[in-house]
Order: C-alpha cells, then sequence, then structure tokens
C-alpha cells in the first residue's frame, strides 16, 4: 500500500528490529503542520492497518507525544497487545479509567468480528461483539430499500447471544423461563419491567468495570442485525447472515427460510451468526428494545414460534412493560460510562 507524502516521511521517524518487530522512535523534532489534532488520514489508515505494527506505532507515538496523561495510558493499551483484534481479552486487564480513554479510539484499533469477555458477575461472563459507527438504512426488506437512515455515531459492545438462562440466573437467583433448565437457551417470559431490575442489579455490581450495560434501541438493534453500515442498496433484504461462522462476509437474501414450526427456543448459537458475528437476531427470542410506541416498548427479531416472515431485519412488534411471554427475552449493549 502506497503512503501519502507526509505519511511516508513520518515513517521515517520510526525504525523497526526485524527479528522481532520492536518498534523504537528516533528523536527527531516533528514539522509543525504535523501538530494538534491527529490528521484524518492516519486515523484511517492505522485503522485499515491495524495488523501492522508500524501502523499502530506511529498513532500511538502520536497520541503519547501530544495526548498528555491520556495519550501515554493509550500507548499502553497498543502496546500490551501485539495485535489487538487477535486478543480481545486485554479489554478484561483495562482499569476503568483507562477503557473510558481507550472508548474515542475504539472504532480505530476495532474491527469486524472483534470481541470483548465482560464480567456480569464474579463467576459469569459475557462475550461481545464489537458494533463499529457508521451509517445504515431502516425499514428495508423484500427487494424495497430502506426508507430511513440512521447512524450510529460511536461504536458500541453488543451480546454476541441472547441473555441465557444461567446468566439471568447469576444475576437474579431465579429462572422465571417457560422452558426451564435449559442453562444455554435465552432467559424468556421476563418483562421489560423485569429486564430494568436485571439491568439495575448488573450495573451495580460493575460499577468499576467501565461499562455501562443496558438495551439497545430498537434502531440501534435494526443497524446491528443487518451488520453494521450498509448501503441504501443493502437494505433491501429481510435477512442477514454471514458466509459462516468463520467467515463473515455477509450474504443478505429474501428468500424464505426453514426455521419457523420449531417447538421451542434453541440454546444459542446453532446457527449462523449475521455479518458482524452476532447470533439468534434473526428468530429463537423477540428481543426487547429501550424504545417505546405510547406505553408500550418495542421488541425485534421474532421468536421460536414466529412465521418466517416475522423473523427480518426491519421486523417489529410492541408489547406492554409487564407482559411477559415464552416468545420474549433480550439481548444486552455495553458503552463506556458517561458515553
Amino acid at each position: 500500500m502506497e503512503l501519502p507524502t507526509w505519511l511516508a516521511a513520518c515513517v521515517n521517524f520510526f525504525t523497526i528490529k526485524s527479528n522481532d518487530m520492536d518498534v523504537s522512535v528516533k528523536k527527531v523534532p516533528l514539522p509543525p503542520w504535523f501538530e494538534g489534532k491527529i490528521p484524518t488520514d492516519l486515523l484511517r489508515l492505522a485503522r485499515a492497518n491495524r495488523e501492522e505494527p508500524l501502523h499502530r506505532q506511529i498513532l500511538a507515538d502520536w497520541v503519547e507525544r501530544y495526548g498528555a496523561e491520556e495519550g501515554r495510558l493509550m500507548c499502553c493499551f497498543f502496546r500490551r497487545d501485539p495485535i489487538l483484534r487477535d486478543d480481545a481479552t486485554t479489554w478484561q486487564t483495562l482499569s476503568a479509567m483507562e477503557a473510558r480513554l481507550v472508548a474515542p479510539f475504539s472504532d480505530l484499533v476495532l474491527g469486524i468480528g472483534d470481541r470483548a469477555v465482560l464480567p456480569l458477575t464474579e463467576t459469569q461472563s459475557i462475550t461481545m461483539g464489537w458494533v463499529p459507527p457508521g451509517q445504515s438504512w431502516l425499514g428495508g426488506g423484500g427487494g424495497n430499500e430502506g426508507t430511513r437512515p440512521f447512524i450510529l455515531k460511536k461504536g458500541l459492545w453488543c451480546g454476541i447471544y441472547p441473555v441465557t438462562q444461567e446468566q439471568w440466573y447469576a444475576v437474579m437467583g431465579n429462572n422465571p423461563s417457560h422452558f426451564n433448565g435449559k442453562p444455554k437457551n435465552p432467559v424468556e417470559q421476563v418483562s421489560w419491567n423485569d429486564v430494568q431490575e436485571f439491568l439495575q442489579k448488573l450495573n451495580t455490581a460493575n460499577s468499576r468495570s467501565g461499562f455501562l450495560y443496558c438495551l439497545p434501541t430498537a434502531d440501534e438493534w435494526e443497524y446491528i442485525i443487518r451488520g453494521g453500515p450498509i448501503s441504501k442498496k443493502h437494505s433491501q433484504y429481510h435477512t442477514y447472515f454471514a458466509s459462516s461462522k468463520f467467515d463473515l462476509t455477509m450474504v443478505a437474501s429474501n428468500e424464505n427460510s426453514s426455521w419457523n414450526n420449531f417447538e421451542c427456543t434453541s440454546a444459542v448459537g446453532n446457527y449462523l451468526p449475521n455479518p458482524l458475528g452476532i447470533f439468534d437476531m434473526h428468530g429463537n427470542v423477540w428481543e426487547w428494545t429501550s424504545s417505546e410506541v405510547g406505553s408500550d416498548r418495542v421488541d425485534c427479531g421474532g421468536s421460536w414460534g414466529s412465521n418466517v416472515t416475522r423473523c427480518t431485519a426491519s421486523s417489529r412488534n410492541e408489547f406492554g412493560q409487564e407482559d411477559c411471554s415464552k416468545y420474549i427475552g433480550f439481548r444486552l449493549v455495553a458503552v463506556p460510562f458517561g458515553e
């Protein structure tokens, strides 16, 4: 990849030891035009070439030089993990302060398919997938393009599965599910109000994690199921799956599927994920969101008992806040405190 002239000049400030890929900085004064705000091209290249130590090191040294204490912590984060995207467990070792400082840069160092394991309780954790910021179109399907543009301004973490029975039990100490005794299946028969109690307990227990757990809005949910940023043309489909569990190339379709007519919920993760590596968004259980229509709350995605036409990307339903059903569960998203 050919570098812009200004970045090629910056590369001359660095030397790489070929034996261990260690990168060190030559103490060379940077030109005045290179000071101040991080250039957009530098951020873009660091993100696009996140597996190249040189690009990450240039960004890290820039932040260290001009970012004061925040910059030094950022550099510790970059250098702690040689290839960040292949070791999302690094997030578990960050202090709350470090996690907040990393958040503004997360869309640069995190990519589609990246995951983090965050705490729920002392004995139970949750695997989250990275949802990058960007623009999508909502309301499409069946060959009709979406009519509502939506922009996710800041990336967030989304549970790769609906909350399971064992996760609910770890936080709440009970299991209200109709299909009780299936720990890897989604928890269901929980009302929107029940979920708010769950969130309150969860966030109180994890107040030092640096993250706040919450429900997505209905628009965020639809943005996520479609795979994050997509063009208006690519918003015309009903379903969005990945090619395989290991290849997240989008396979969008308007063809009917045979996933309906199940007799109960299924263990999470049995079927293909969406293009972000997130599972069970088409079907399994309707999922509560934070959005409201009048006094009701919006649910998305369809369930094990829904006809295939109800399990599409734009499918929504409304239920009362106290309603609970064996067809309804929920999924968590996590954002840094203060976002």
